[in-house]
């Protein structure tokens, strides 16, 4: 009796350990999705039918959603119930950061003339879309078809005036504005790199409508090589008033000095009687050059502006230097040529010199390409 006894207490003790082993393989297997190939699939899937919170692969309260965090449904854990499952937000483009499914994003500068067009994807060569460094695309990769796989011109145009890869209205053998004067005999054309031959305001990408200023000379704007720094905002003749950058007399981050490099690289760029940021004396009056009606013949269509006194390149009529905007019958009359620094070759027009220079204010000076 009492072996029969001992026995079956021992089945009921191997049975009930047995049924705690079991509970505890399905607690293990409950709520995050971690049980070993034979484990936690059935129970998942009928927790699924069912609705409890077992295999929802969470961790939290919430039934089915996998993600961890208190919404139901999006299985992400980002607090966004869209259910894009992966814990980002929905990227964004035009927002300035580069997020998943986007090659490039610079914000205000995406679309066309730019490194990265409206979708986010890059500009490349043969999509058709002439980018930055282009001076062509047909849409083809193809040579010998007036654009080179590289998207460079192919046999341009007797009398244009190429400015890097690219062919602007100052250098394309036109008369845009058809006022009689074409390219670089406009004294509106500032450079062959000048994409408006009509006013002084060059409509190049890189010359952005915006306060901060480099130099202007160098046809490209915050890139950041020549060092230079200006603000419309520290001007007190507000030449910044149509385009949001209005004179502020509490702005904090005005100087009066220019580094040795802003100086270096850009004042031989400088015509005679211009500041390294756009500001020429033209008749007697300082006129910022970025107006879109300003021109030679509308002064009254530019703004006034404060002549940088620590970058620049005054003209000095007496020494034989024809200033910005003149033409060489402007010369005193004792001056038979104009006056250039010693290693700078005189001239009349684009012809008098080297290939890659251009004449200005009766000198010869590279071509600076954006």
């Amino acid at each position: 009796m009492v072996l029969r006894m001992t026995k079956t207490r021992l089945v009921w003790v191997l049975g009930a350990g047995l049924g705690l082993a079991v509970l505890g393989c399905s607690d293990d297997g409950k709520g995050e999705g971690e049980g070993s190939e034979s484990s936690g699939s059935t129970e998942s899937s009928s927790s699924a039918e069912t609705g409890t919170a077992s295999g929802d692969g969470d961790g939290d309260p919430a039934t089915g959603d996998g993600d961890g965090d208190p919404a139901t449904g999006d299985g992400d854990g980002d607090g966004d119930p869209s259910g894009d499952g992966d814990g980002d937000p929905n990227a964004e483009c035009g927002n300035g950061v580069v997020e998943a499914g986007e090659e490039c994003d610079d914000g205000d500068e995406n679309g066309e003339g730019f490194a990265c067009l409206d979708d986010c994807t890059f500009n490349v060569c043969g999509d058709g879309i002439i980018g930055p460094e282009e001076g062509c695309d047909d849409g083809n990769l193809d040579n010998g078809d007036g654009c080179s796989d590289t998207c460079l011109i192919e046999d341009p145009d007797e009398g244009t005036i190429p400015c890097g890869n690219k062919i602007y209205a100052c250098g394309d053998a036109i008369d845009n504005d058809m006022d009689g004067l074409v390219d670089l005999d406009d004294p509106e054309c500032i450079s062959p790199c000048d994409d408006d031959e009509g006013t002084f305001k060059t409509n190049l990408p890189g010359q952005n409508n915006d306060c901060k200023g480099d130099c202007y000379f160098d046809d490209n704007s915050g890139s950041g090589d020549d060092k230079c720094e200006w603000n419309l905002q520290c001007d007190p003749e507000n030449p910044g008033a149509e385009i949001g950058c209005e004179y502020d007399p509490n702005f904090g981050m005005c100087q009066d000095m220019q580094v040795e490099t802003c100086k270096d690289i850009c004042t031989p760029l400088v015509p005679n009687g211009c500041d390294c940021f756009g500001c020429c004396e033209i008749d007697g009056q300082f006129v910022y050059l970025d107006g879109a009606e300003c021109s030679l013949d509308n002064l009254d269509g530019c703004q006034s502006c404060t002549f940088f006194e620590d970058c620049n390149n005054p003209c000095e009529p007496e020494l034989c230097e024809l200033c910005f905007g003149q033409d060489p019958e402007d010369l005193p009359e004792d001056c038979e040529e104009t006056s250039c620094p010693d290693d700078v070759t005189p001239c009349a027009n684009i012809s008098d010199c080297e290939v890659g220079y251009f004449c200005q204010t009766g000198c010869c000076v590279p071509i600076e390409a954006q």
